[in-house]
């Protein structure tokens, strides 16, 4: 019954429905937060590729056109300069001079490798190099070559390269326009020898990092990235405008690099709640284990209930949970149920008893008084005293069963009580006027004690009956030099009155059975004093309780009602001192 086993109907359990709607609601949860992350991401790549993008591009390509406009007017200026022809035609002239120092001016930008000039088939005829200058043409003229580079015109200024950067030498292009014509018929043109990298370096302010790259494409296909080195292209490229013909400015876009964070934030929160899942399930399961044991324990103590174990009870534990609720709820109904049978039994056997009782007590009663009236005749007539004496053992034992059909009569025909204002004074006083001789016959002492000035609201007739009975069973329980008590003290609204011996004491296997009819653990008796007595007692409205221990001797509590005149004096009977113990 305690193991756990996944059935049919534990599926549809309580625990079950409150775990698939735990998982439910985290995975709507999960589904939920994917959607709107979705969303997001949509629209951050709609960002970042829309409005934004179009506004770096335009900007990019305004700073590159500045850029080649600045160098196309700079090159316009050497090519119409009136000194410039003087310079090529009469280098020992003061024009030529003065053109030099010009050149050496234009050529120190840092823009610039230097100034270079080439006859009508492209042969470098002279140059003038600026401080950025380095390696061919102004160390050596090994391996100086634009025969082979792409070339494209605008605005009346030829565009000769790129020259991509290679064995330690950096990229270049160049910006070539032919001199004024003089009338001197020369064909020479002037050509700035321009460092790729200033071009490029222009993309460097405009991108994203990691995310949008803007590259330049040139004439023969190559793509460029900020260093003005080739790059390969790893993201979508979105064409920008034409600041060249034949050069582009692209841009390429990598949003899975700036969404990698979110989808990785992403994989962990589905990794979270796979696991919150499984904890939920984990817990559940145990919960459910658990409550399942519980509940069997529950399913177990109804089934003792009804299969008519009332003594059973379940564990109630320490924990305050509802199951502990509903345990201590079904020990305390299980305590009532059990009341009520044992009183309904209880109140049917008094019934059956109380009618066999009186029919045997009418029938025996009758020809009892006539045997006595009949014995006594005879003793007073007889002479012999041998037979006299047999005579007044008949009449003795005639008295003897004439008390056992008296108590026949109280068991079966309970007077109805009489309540009263009652001095526990009164009722002790009386008890111990009937109960001092016979615990002096016993040798045993007798003595009453608390608080004489409580009341009580009972029939004192009753009452008194009770003392007598329950003081007697313990006068005879008791050895000879044992102590009978009887004592009264106030608890709340009631009042409890002890009868205490210490005497032989009840096996606690009969602390039950004391009080059923006919049981007695005396060898004479009929076993119906404690019987009577709580009958009277609860006729009263009170209850009775025994506790005993063999060779420990015995307390019977009984408690009553006190009056209400005496709720009002309840303060005043604390202060005042308790009456002093006495033998009586």
């Amino acid at each position: 019954m305690t193991g756990f086993h996944w059935s049919r109907n534990q599926r549809l359990s309580l625990v079950g429905r409150y775990t698939l709607l735990s998982v439910g609601v985290v995975v709507c949860a999960l589904l939920a937060l994917s959607f709107f992350y979705q969303r997001f991401s949509n629209e951050l790549i709609d960002r970042l590729t829309g409005e934004r993008l179009s506004a770096q591009v335009a900007a990019t390509s305004n700073k590159l056109s500045a850029f080649l406009d600045a160098r196309i007017y700079q090159l316009v200026t050497l090519s119409n300069h009136p000194a410039l022809p003087a310079f090529i035609e009469a280098p020992n002239s003061p024009q030529a001079e003065e053109a030099l120092t010009l050149l050496r001016v234009e050529a120190d930008s840092p823009d610039l490798y230097g100034v270079l000039f080439f006859d009508w088939y492209d042969n470098l005829d002279r140059l003038v190099a600026g401080q950025a200058a380095s390696g061919p043409p102004y160390w050596s003229k090994n391996g100086w070559d634009i025969s082979g580079l792409p070339r494209v015109e605008h605005e009346g200024i030829e565009f000769i390269g790129p020259k991509l950067p290679e064995n330690g030498n950096s990229g270049w292009i160049l910006m070539r326009a032919h001199i004024r014509d003089t009338g001197l018929g020369q064909n020479t043109s002037v050509a700035l020898h321009v460092r790729l990298a200033s071009l490029t370096e222009l993309l460097a302010s405009a991108g994203v990092s990691g995310v949008i790259d803007p590259l330049l494409r040139t004439p023969g296909g190559i793509v460029l990235d900020a260093t003005g080195r080739p790059t390969e292209v790893t993201g979508e490229l979105i064409e920008g405008p034409s600041i060249l013909p034949g050069w582009n400015l692209v841009m390429s876009v990598r949003p899975g690099t700036i969404l990698q964070p979110i989808d990785e934030t992403r994989f962990w929160l589905t990794v979270t709640a796979a696991v919150i899942i499984v904890v939920i399930l984990a817990i559940f399961f145990a919960l459910s284990r658990s409550l399942r044991r519980r509940v069997d324990t529950l399913v177990q103590g109804a089934h003792s209930i009804a299969s008519g174990d009332l003594y059973y009870r379940l564990p109630e534990g320490r924990r305050r949970d509802e199951i502990s609720t509903v345990a201590k709820a079904f020990n305390t109904m299980a305590w009532q149920l059990k009341d009520l049978i044992d009183r309904t039994v209880r109140a049917e056997k008094l019934a059956v008893l109380g009618q066999f009782a009186t029919g045997v007590a009418h029938e025996v009663r009758n020809p009892l008084a006539t045997m006595k009236t009949t014995v006594q005749a005879l003793v007073r007539k007889e002479p012999d005293g041998e037979r006299k004496t047999l005579l007044d053992d008949m009449g003795h034992q005639i008295d003897r069963l004439s008390r056992v059909v008296n108590d026949l009569l109280a068991y079966g025909r309970p007077g109805e009580a009489c309540p009263q204002e009652t001095e526990i004074r009164d009722l002790f006083r009386q008890s111990s006027r009937v109960l001092t001789p016979v615990a002096e016959e016993a040798q045993v002492r007798f003595y009453t004690s608390g608080d004489s000035r409580l009341t009580i609201f009972v029939d004192p007739d009753q009452v008194l009956q009770i003392l007598l009975n329950i003081g007697i069973n313990a006068i005879q329980a008791c050895q000879p030099g044992g102590t009978v008590s009887l004592r009264a003290e106030r608890h709340h609204d009631q009042v409890e009155i002890r009868v205490t011996d210490d005497g032989s004491g009840i096996p606690k296997e009969h602390l039950l059975d004391v009080v059923q009819p006919f049981f007695t653990m005396k060898s004479k008796g009929t076993g119906l004093g404690l019987t009577i007595s709580q009958q009277l007692v609860e006729s009263n409205n009170g209850s009775i309780n025994i506790e005993s221990a063999p060779q420990e001797g015995t307390t019977i509590t009984l408690k009553f009602p006190a009056t209400k005149s005496e709720t009002s004096k309840e303060e005043t009977s604390k202060n005042a001192p308790p009456d002093q113990d006495s033998d009586r």
